[in-house]
């Protein structure tokens, strides 16, 4: 691997990194990135199912990372599509570290809000991390991003997200309501470099300097939604001063914010120009460039929130639901958010938010007087499964995702849930000669000539 840097960008880097520093971390930029994942230990996966040779080191800032020896074709895993792991770059896992750590800092019911949320890394990471009762709202602003920001969550099988696709000034309005704010900024990407290469073609000290502005403009319209003594994550893939350390400073001095320092330990690599922000580079971690620090909110912010028309929950809930959702019946299905404090606190919050394009997940809707459940609720970490279940081996487990018609034929017709080495699949519709694939079409794999291969064992 050999890329040409920006002189620009090595001027920067020499100028603010020390010298052994700013050399070992360019030198650093001309070798292969590492690929990691995150496994979802929610849905029983361990290092142990894992085929012997497939997992490397772990990832010492998250219990559930690890880095792989080769990059194999996840597409060609049944696991993958089933949530049983998460592809993720190693440096950025360490948000939803910090969520777990932060959220001690409030009571139960906190809603929780990833402005930038999309493809899912932090999302799904900091999903798992919530307590009981607690709430995530993952927000992209590019609406066609949504897509696979719903369809990530809803196979990581956690049920506690609403997804929403708004501005951060629209985002602002609704003020004093989120007592975390994960903001990690559109950047100009120079901690991607070595991960994506066009990156490097695109660098300029113009789009830093906008993508400063931006990263500025951000912070002041989302601020408002912070609660009294709030935090915010700020972060940002870059290594200059401009995006990270200057705008962190910019945010204090404007907002009022308060930067909250931990010590971390020199295990993780974490390395800090300023006190409280903090870097993680290529030549001390596993990861690529990542900056972040974390800001609290100390003026005070009267809670407001829009006046909306209220939404009228389900009635009649089917049995498998009832004692852990709460839900809102539409044309397509019926859609199911994990309940709790948040909604003792704000009953009504789905409606308030903006821009809402998933609540929950779908757990399906009547059909014939039986309950036909929809995939997403089958691929949940914790239900209740009052259906029933059919094994299929790999090959069969891929087909299902390529929305295949599977002609295994059961003893039970109606709905079935699918399983492969213990994991859940989703759901199809047994017929007398087959199975009717329930998979959503547009999460379905197009390379119809894939052949299956897991990083599991297939042992169960």
């Amino acid at each position: 691997m050999s890329l040409i840097l920006p002189n620009g960008f090595v001027h920067e880097v020499e100028q603010i990194l020390p010298n052994s520093v700013a050399r070992d971390l360019l030198a650093s930029l001309q070798e292969n990135p590492k690929v990691s994942i995150r496994i979802n230990r929610s849905k029983g996966i361990d290092e142990t199912r894992f085929r012997d040779g497939v997992l490397g080191m772990s990832i010492p800032h998250c219990g559930e990372g690890f880095v792989l020896g080769s990059r194999p074709s996840f597409t060609a895993d049944p696991a993958f599509h089933a949530g049983a792991y998460y592809v993720q770059e190693a440096n950025s896992m360490i948000v939803g570290e910090l969520v777990k750590r932060l959220l001690h800092h409030f009571e139960p019911g906190a809603v929780v809000l990833d402005l930038c949320a999309s493809p899912g890394g932090k999302s799904t990471h900091t999903a798992s991390n919530l307590r009981p009762g607690d709430l995530l709202v993952a927000n992209e602003v590019i609406s066609n991003r949504t897509n696979t920001l719903v369809e990530n969550l809803c196979k990581w099988g956690q049920g506690n997200q609403v997804v929403t696709s708004a501005d951060a000034k629209i985002m602002g309005t609704l003020k004093g309501l989120f007592q975390l704010v994960i903001a990690d900024m559109p950047c100009s990407g120079e901690g991607m470099f070595r991960k994506t290469p066009d990156a490097v073609n695109e660098w300029s000290e113009e789009n830093v300097a906008l993508c400063t502005s931006r990263q500025q403009r951000i912070a002041h319209d989302i601020w408002p939604s912070l609660s009294e003594g709030g935090i915010m994550i700020y972060s940002t893939c870059t290594y200059n001063r401009s995006e990270n350390e200057d705008n962190v400073n910019y945010i204090v001095e404007t907002l009022g914010a308060e930067i909250m320092e931990f010590d971390f330990p020199a295990s993780l690599g974490v390395f800090e120009i300023e006190p409280g922000k903090y870097r993680l580079l290529p030549n001390q971690t596993m990861g690529e460039g990542f900056f972040f620090a974390i800001l609290r909110k100390k003026g005070k912010e009267r809670l407001t929130l829009p006046k909306t028309v209220k939404m009228k929950p389900a009635k009649n809930l089917p049995s498998l639901v009832q004692n852990d959702f709460m839900g809102y019946e539409l044309a397509d299905g019926l859609m199911v958010v994990k309940t709790g404090f948040w909604h003792d606190l704000y009953p009504n919050l789905p409606a308030m938010l903006p821009g809402v394009k998933q609540t929950g997940i779908n757990a399906g809707q009547h059909n014939k007087n039986q309950w036909k459940v929809h995939p997403e609720y089958d691929l949940l970490a914790q239900k209740n499964t009052p259906y029933a279940t059919l094994d299929l081996d790999i090959h069969e487990a891929l087909s299902y995702y390529k929305r295949a018609f599977l002609q295994k034929k059961t003893d039970t017709k109606g709905v079935v849930g699918l399983r492969w080495n213990g994991l859940s699949l989703g759901t199809a519709n047994a017929v007398n000669n087959g199975l009717n694939n329930l998979w959503p079409m547009h999460w379905r794999i197009l390379q119809a000539q894939m052949q299956a291969e897991s990083l599991l064992k297939d042992n169960l």
